[in-house]
């Protein structure tokens, strides 16, 4: 497991002596907010409990440059237009799903939650009998009934599969992939029925 003594070392590497100190915590600090920095400072304060390696670890914080993650942070918090969230390669995410772009892909979206159903929901009872029953169905049309449910099992797990790896990657907009992951859960209860 790697531990503070070995963070920075390769595999089989010995730690080096103990670092002065009295290294500058301080350095750097300009680069977080103010409400973070004597937090930081704090966590970067060198005591006498502290390692090589964990000294080591708390001055290399200071060179720690921020400004890439920062401007990564600040890029995705600002609001996107409604005209930025196209159907592929839109520069929205899933957290912003107002305003809506495609109406009808949000209607879709609630459609297929009002059409809920669990397979456990549903009275087999009468047709499990009629399988049973020795004069409930011909051999042939058991082998019908066979064959149908395992395409449908296979089809229905295709379908799935297809929605959740091929097309959602594709499709950016939120409420569309709000509509996929729907179909994709229902597919996935087709599969789970038969």
């Amino acid at each position: 497991m790697l531990s503070w003594d070995e963070f920075d070392k390769e595999d089989g590497e010995v730690a080096a002596k103990p670092a002065a100190a009295g290294q500058a915590a301080a350095a750097g600090i300009d680069k977080l907010d103010s409400a973070g920095g004597a937090a930081a400072l704090e966590a970067r304060a060198v005591t006498t409990a502290d390692s090589a390696a964990v000294i080591r670890a708390k001055a290399a914080l200071d060179d720690l440059d921020i400004a890439e993650g920062l401007a990564e942070l600040e890029g995705s918090a600002a609001r996107v237009a409604v005209d930025e969230k196209r159907m592929i390669n839109c520069r929205a995410d899933l957290n912003q799903l107002v305003p809506f772009k495609y109406d009808w892909a949000w209607q879709k979206y609630l459609d297929g939650c009002a059409n809920h159903w669990m397979p456990q929901e549903v009275n087999m009872t009468a047709d499990i009998a009629l399988w049973k029953s020795p004069e409930g169905l011909t051999d042939d049309e058991r082998r019908i009934v066979m064959r149908n449910l395992g395409f449908f099992s296979t089809a229905d797990s295709l379908v799935a599969n297809n929605l959740a790896l091929a097309v959602y990657r594709l499709i950016t907009n939120p409420e569309c992939r709000q509509y996929i992951q729907s179909q994709a859960y229902e597919e996935a209860i087709h599969t789970h029925a038969y």
